[in-house]
């Protein structure tokens, strides 16, 4: 069985025809479905209670924990062997889905989708967006001798086996969460590989462009540092 977690942030317009889209591409594979709610205010946490199912389970939240919690408490209640997450707004071409879980399949521990290698196909990304994401990437390679292009993505696959030692060393809470378990996952010797995907700028998004990519850069020097 593959979990694939999607976690949710005041994404009620779109979240059932969304999550109906996603049903469709996992067809192929015995999959649940965790939708994980985090603090939403405009209705979100209902509109995933009338989508519960055989198939999908609803975690949720009445604060906001952040994203990265959200996610961690997921992977811990999830079921399957390999477990993945998209992010809601489904920015990721789910035609993806296969050849992720295929890496994990192969060998390695996490599989992430990439942006920024080649093979990669972008729509929609102004310029500020992409030199803001390449130099934070940069920095990370820079910072900590990643072999990762992408931290960011938000379209990744795990054995889970492999993470759940690292569950409880991640410290960030939030959007850096992605970023210091693949700093930490490589540090500990796991497998880790990108695979290029096509993605979509989607309008909406809740990420705060400026602020939360310095809020992460200064999440990864504060990181190593401690490392």
């Amino acid at each position: 069985m593959i979990s694939v977690i999607v976690p949710v942030h005041n994404e009620a317009r779109t979240l059932a025809a969304n999550m109906a889209e996603l049903g469709r591409a996992l067809d192929a594979f015995d999959y649940e479905i965790i939708i994980a709610e985090d603090g939403s205010t405009d209705g979100s946490a209902a509109v995933a209670e009338k989508l519960k199912s055989k198939k999908i389970i609803v975690l949720s939240s009445p604060k906001r924990l952040g994203r990265g919690a959200s996610l961690r408490n997921a992977i811990l209640s999830s079921r399957g062997d390999v477990v993945i997450y998209t992010d809601a707004d489904l920015s990721t071409d789910l035609r993806s889905l296969k050849p992720l879980v295929d890496e994990v399949r192969k060998g390695s521990d996490i599989s992430t989708g990439s942006r920024l290698i080649p093979g990669s196909i972008i729509h929609g990304r102004n310029f500020i967006r992409e030199f803001l994401s390449r130099s934070y990437n940069l920095l990370l390679r820079l910072l900590f001798r990643t072999k990762i292009h992408d931290h960011q993505c938000g379209f990744k696959a795990f054995r889970k086996k492999a993470i759940l030692p690292l569950l409880d060393e991640v410290e960030a809470k939030h959007w850096f969460w992605d970023s210091e378990l693949l700093i930490r996952a490589q540090k500990k010797g796991l497998k880790v590989s990108e695979i290029p995907v096509e993605w979509k700028d989607r309008a909406g998004s809740s990420v705060r462009l400026q602020s939360d990519i310095i809020g992460m850069g200064i999440a990864a020097i504060a990181l190593r540092f401690r490392l």
